[in-house]
């Protein structure tokens, strides 16, 4: 038999995707707007990505960052277009997105000193990109149902933990924008959080 506590539906991935985003104008638009990915497990294997869009809404940045770096590039297309694609802030982002380069065969490590700071790096070529949540809060559970998912055909389940502030550098260079309070699930929080063991079960 088969208990209320089992779900059912097929887990199209699992692992971490915490978000960075920040606004120059905490009125305005946002500047930066940034995702890590850490698939643990999915049908396309496992790999890391992180995507990167500086004014992801084209207001006039001369040459702004529209970068995504991967070591599964196959993986990496399905989440821009199956995930990306579909979460709140980027959906008017989609022009951004088309301009892409991804750049394969990246290299990431970590750095932290937890809870003070946690910093995904990706090292590719000459270059590297570093993402960094400082000041992390206490965690919490999310069981998202398909009607409030993202996608609206997942549940999503995450343990999220709120950072009180965050970065974005590129070549050293700090991308623009700070963190912003916002409404968070059932709290406010600043525009950044780790996102511990997020699943997305297809319902």
């Amino acid at each position: 038999m088969t208990m209320d506590y089992v779900r059912t539906g097929k887990v199209d991935w699992t692992g971490d995707n915490p978000p960075i985003y920040l606004k120059s104008d905490p009125a305005g638009d946002w500047s930066t707007l940034a995702l890590f990915f850490r698939i643990n497990a999915s049908d396309l294997g496992r790999g890391h990505m992180i995507l990167v869009l500086e004014d992801p809404y084209d207001k006039g940045t001369p040459d702004p960052v529209r970068l995504c770096v991967t070591d599964n590039r196959q993986l990496a297309d399905y989440l821009i277009a199956d995930f990306v694609r579909k979460f709140g802030l980027f959906r008017p982002a989609h022009a951004a997105i088309d301009r892409l380069t991804i750049t394969e065969g990246a290299r990431f490590l970590v750095e932290a000193d937890y809870p003070r700071h946690v910093t995904e790096i990706a090292e590719f070529g000459t270059h590297r990109v570093e993402m960094r949540w400082s000041g992390l809060q206490e965690m919490f559970a999310v069981a998202q149902p398909p009607r409030d998912s993202q996608t609206k055909v997942h549940e999503m389940f995450s343990v999220f933990q709120p950072a009180t502030s965050a970065s974005i550098t590129l070549d050293g260079r700090a991308l623009p924008g700070a963190t912003v309070e916002r409404d968070f699930f059932d709290r406010r929080a600043q525009s950044a959080a780790l996102a511990h063991s997020e699943s997305w079960v297809r319902a």
